[in-house]
C-alpha cells in the first residue's frame, strides 16, 4: 500500500542505483573520467545509452567536441576510485592518475578503456536532449569489451552519501 510523501523522500528509494565511469580523451592526448549515476539504455537496436551529465562538466564539453567517449561499469573495488573521480573536477587535473585507475586503448575510440572494469562499451555521440535543466547524451555503442574475471560483481551506489557496494545480477534464473 502507498502512502503519500514529498518527493525528495521518495527519492531516498531509489537505490541501488547504477553508476558508470565515463572516459574522454583531453586535447593534450591524455584522458579525462568522471563519474555518473543518471544512466540508462536508450536503444537495444542499435545499442545506445543515455547519460544525465550537467552543463558545466569537463566531460560534457570533451563529448560535444570529441563525439565519442567509453561507458564502463566499474567492478565491486573500486569504489575509492569512483569517489575520486567523481568528486574532483578534471579541468586542469589528471583524475586517471590521481585516482589509480589503469587505462588501456580502446579499439574504435580515442579515449581508454579502463581495464578494472567489469565491462566497457565504446561509443560515438548521436544526440544530446534537453528535456529539463540536464543534458542528456545519447551515444551510440560501436564496440565493447569484458573483464577477463567472470565473477567479479559490479559497483553501485546503494544509499545516498556516495555509500557504494557490489552487487552480483542474476544469471537467467541459475543463482534464484
Amino acid at each position: 500500500m502507498q502512502k503519500k510523501t514529498n518527493i525528495p523522500k521518495a527519492l531516498k528509494r531509489k537505490y541501488p542505483e547504477q553508476i558508470v565511469l565515463v572516459a574522454t580523451k583531453k586535447p593534450d592526448g591524455g584522458a579525462n573520467v568522471m563519474a555518473v549515476g543518471w544512466v540508462a539504455i536508450a536503444s537495444e537496436d542499435p545499442l545506445m545509452f543515455m547519460l544525465g551529465i550537467d552543463d558545466g562538466a569537463y566531460t560534457y564539453e570533451l563529448i560535444k567536441k570529441n563525439k565519442e567517449f567509453v561507458i564502463a561499469f566499474p567492478n565491486e573495488n573500486m569504489a575509492r576510485e569512483v569517489l575520486f573521480v567523481g568528486t574532483k573536477h578534471g579541468r586542469g587535473r589528471d583524475k586517471i592518475a590521481g585516482s589509480g585507475l589503469r587505462v588501456q586503448p580502446a579499439d574504435k575510440v580515442k579515449a581508454p578503456l579502463l581495464a578494472d572494469a567489469v565491462a566497457n562499451f565504446e561509443c560515438k555521440l548521436a544526440d544530446i536532449y534537453r528535456p529539463g535543466d540536464c543534458p542528456l547524451i545519447i551515444g551510440q555503442v560501436i564496440a565493447a569489451s569484458e573483464n577477463a574475471k567472470a565473477d567479479l560483481k559490479r559497483l553501485y551506489t546503494v544509499a545516498a552519501g556516495y555509500k557504494m557496494a557490489g552487487v552480483r545480477p542474476l544469471l537467467a534464473g541459475k543463482d534464484l
